[in-house]
């Protein structure tokens, strides 16, 4: 069963690549090959959301509405890492003029076409999940943007992976339709994950994020797993 869930979960990566690689080419060549540029090659953020959407009962429309969600997180993140370029210090004021118009079009674009997508998934409670989160990376970037070096030195800044992952586990769990303890069960995890790839993995760490992975349903716990061996 789970070399089944490991393969579904591969193949439906791919369709998220192709999900942004469509989405992609309708920019003109030069800024869609400036978005490439920016695009990550795991796709860790897109499996968080496949692994966790995953219903105990599949319907038709279930694979299409995780897939437009998972890229549009992926989306949201290229979005982020491009308009990150206009955050370093003293960049907009030696960049050029055609290169920031590019850049701020790029990213604006980016982040249109990833709100259209999670509203493909046709389910309310996740579309606000998305724009809160779209909310919150805003508000920490604008705290970047008006801090002296373009940085947030507080040891309780904002994190953004972390949110990505906790947002992306939040909306899948609600495509699956798992209960409230077995969303938080989801959502401890994809933090936990976050985490770990962010900073140093200590024993306290990594056996707090074996401990929800446990209390996960078994169809999401599978998939969590196929997800971490592979990415």
């Amino acid at each position: 069963m789970a070399e089944k869930i490991g393969d579904t979960l591969q193949a439906e990566l791919k369709l998220v690549a192709a999900k942004l690689e469509e989405t992609i080419a309708d920019l003109p060549q030069g800024l869609a090959h400036f978005v490439r540029s920016e695009m990550g090659e795991d796709r860790v953020l897109a499996g968080v959301v496949l692994a966790s959407a995953a219903p105990a009962r599949e319907s038709a429309e279930d694979e299409s509405r995780r897939v437009a969600l998972a890229a549009a997180l992926e989306l949201l993140q290229i979005a982020l890492n491009i308009h990150r370029l206009l955050l370093k210090p003293g960049q907009t004021g030696s960049i050029d003029s055609f290169l920031l118009g590019g850049t701020i079009l790029a990213g604006d674009y980016c982040f249109s076409r990833a709100a259209v997508m999670a509203a493909q998934t046709s389910h309310p409670m996740v579309v606000t999940v998305f724009a809160k989160l779209l909310q919150e990376v805003s508000q920490a970037n604008l705290r970047r943007v008006i801090s002296k070096d373009g940085s947030d030195h507080d040891p309780h800044s904002f994190d953004e992976r972390e949110a990505l992952f906790r947002s992306g586990a939040s909306a899948g769990a609600l495509l699956a339709g798992l209960s409230e303890p077995e969303e938080k069960a989801v959502v401890a995890h994809a933090e936990c994950l976050g985490r770990l790839r962010q900073r140093d993995e200590t024993p306290t760490r990594r056996a707090k994020a074996e401990k929800t992975l446990d209390s996960m349903p078994w169809r999401q716990r599978e998939r969590w797993k196929e997800l971490v061996v592979n990415l």
